[in-house]
């Protein structure tokens, strides 16, 4: 019946009026029905019909909510805004596009919005941007940063213009708003929580904010994928991170709360630069306006997750320290298998694909993605349960366990020596390394398990030879070194009669194992594949 009233409507316009009274007729037509469409749309967000009980025929509504990033939303590289300086614009242009997020919640209206639809948001205040604060912000970033550019100057105008809060929580067992919720503007009984949230958000000055279960759109593999690859670089660049521990009350019961055992949240407490805590019922914790500032705040941090303060409040991601980090998430758990390993791409600053359904393989892709990079011996310091793909591997981060802190600048040796394989690489045999073989059964050794905090001597691995991995080297002739009554590392290896290519096993052990030598010993390095 609309589209027969609409085109009785334009035939008597085409009979009776003139070319361009007829197109100002149209345009104010097609403004009154936008207008009509997006109250209707307010008024039915997921349809409705019509009980029959009222007795009349049911009318179903059938307006399928606005995507926030429809290419039809203005982008600002339109006329309006071509009094700004196109430097500023391009570098603006370019930072929506590709290093917000995809989708954020607009604060004062608590919508989903697009990389466009921010560009729209923010154009005026972009086109605003003048040399002379160019020049102001350049002149104060070279006072801590001599090298700082013009651009470093514009990016760091637009960061501070443009500036998103992020969220950091427990996720409830069920309620948690969802992309598709706030698309619908349909309140479930965790949009309180995120209410709250943009409340705190908007306090710093935040129009923007980003919470984890709505801002990613999951029915869309590829959005999924890039979310979970960036989500690290997202919280580091964000202006603030609220962290909401719903089981705190204080500082000194703040160990307790279950936000500590959740995987996702280790990343969420690392990367970013500013956070603010609040404990049950949204009490800050402190008056401080970044708890990365507070010292007592962050030894109490420090204590709940035996993470070191300059770690808290600095951390940089990448391959080094990797046992270290490990042990930070050894206790941690998370709803997808494929999680554990997903949740610690950023921390390691690596890339791999993304493949739920994978399971524990995940882990072992996030391994060969760090073994790539790391060449630090320590990475073997873990024992029990290998991955089904490498008994090189661990199967989950719990199989690290602690170790002894190591001087590696010994005063016995050269200043120029270095310790273990630095050339690990992973082949189609397996992971090669070379190793310092100790024949186990001529007790040119004696064997230590690693029992909690205790070295326990045992004898139960007489018929195994010893890989030790942290040998020293202090020259280029393929000799290891072990030092008399020095603890070694060790990975124990019986010969492969399955394997005569690899030669050597992996034994597994539930504790570390580790060896020492009352002589010096010292032996050409043998070559494995695990």
């Amino acid at each position: 019946m609309g589209n027969f009233f609409e085109d009785l409507v334009h035939q008597v316009m085409e009979a009776t009026m003139e070319e361009d009274d007829q197109r100002a007729l149209k345009a104010k037509f097609a403004k009154l029905r936008g207008e009509v469409i997006n109250d209707v749309r307010d008024i039915f967000p997921h349809g409705q019909i019509t009980p029959p009980t009222l007795g009349i025929r049911g009318i179903k509504v059938r307006l399928p909510p606005k995507n926030p990033n429809d290419p039809d939303v203005p982008d600002i590289s339109g006329p309006s805004i071509a009094a700004g300086i196109p430097e500023v614009i391009n570098i603006f242009n370019a930072y929506a596009q590709n290093e917000l997020p995809t989708y954020l919640i607009h604060v004062p209206d608590k919508r989903l919005v697009g990389r466009n639809e921010v560009k729209r948001l923010f154009r005026k205040e972009i086109a605003s941007i003048t040399e002379e604060a160019i020049h102001s912000r350049l002149v104060e970033l070279n006072e801590s940063c001599p090298t700082a550019e013009r651009e470093d100057a514009i990016r760091d105008i637009i960061k501070n213009t443009v500036k998103y809060a992020v969220f950091s929580h427990r996720w409830l067992d069920k309620g948690e708003p969802t992309f598709y919720d706030i698309l619908k503007s349909f309140r479930p009984y965790g949009y309180e929580k995120l209410v709250k949230f943009c409340e705190k958000a908007s306090e710093y000055g935040c129009r923007l904010a980003w919470s984890d279960t709505c801002c990613i759109n999951k029915d869309s593999s590829t959005e999924l994928e890039e979310a979970i690859r960036s989500m690290f670089k997202w919280y580091r660049d964000a202006y603030i991170c609220i962290a909401y521990l719903a089981d705190t009350t204080s500082i000194d019961d703040l160990h307790e709360d279950v936000w500590f055992t959740r995987g996702w949240t280790l990343q969420e407490l690392l990367a970013p630069r500013r956070m603010k805590f609040y404990g049950r019922d949204w009490i800050p914790l402190t008056s401080d306006v970044n708890d990365k500032e507070n010292m007592e705040l962050m030894a109490a941090l420090s204590r709940a997750t035996r993470i070191p303060l300059d770690d808290l409040r600095h951390f940089q991601p990448g391959t080094n320290n990797v046992h270290q980090k490990m042990m930070w998430a050894s206790t941690r758990t998370t709803t997808r298998i494929e999680d554990v390993a997903y949740s610690l791409i950023g921390i390691f600053d690596v890339t791999m694909m993304i493949a739920y359904g994978e399971g524990k393989r995940s882990f072992h892709r996030l391994m060969e993605a760090i073994i790539h990079k790391c060449d630090e011996w320590q990475i073997f310091a873990w024992a029990g349960a290998s991955s089904s793909d490498s008994a090189a591997f661990p199967d989950s981060p719990r199989c690290y366990l602690p170790l002894d802190p190591v001087d590696s600048n010994d005063a016995r040796l050269p200043s120029t020596v270095w310790r273990g394989d630095r050339n690990i690489i992973m082949t189609k045999r397996g992971l090669q390394m070379q190793v310092l073989l100790v024949d186990l059964s001529l007790q040119e050794a004696t064997v230590y398990e690693k029992v909690g905090t205790t070295d326990v001597r045992t004898d139960a691995y007489s018929n195994y030879s010893a890989g030790v991995v942290d040998y020293w080297c202090y020259d280029a002739s393929g000799d290891g070194i072990l030092q008399p009554e020095q603890e070694h590392l060790c990975v124990l290896l019986r010969p492969d009669a399955r394997n005569p290519y690899a030669s050597w096993w992996k034994v597994t052990t539930t504790n570390l194992v580790t060896i020492r030598t009352e002589d010096k010993l010292r032996r050409t390095l043998t070559t494995v594949f695990l």
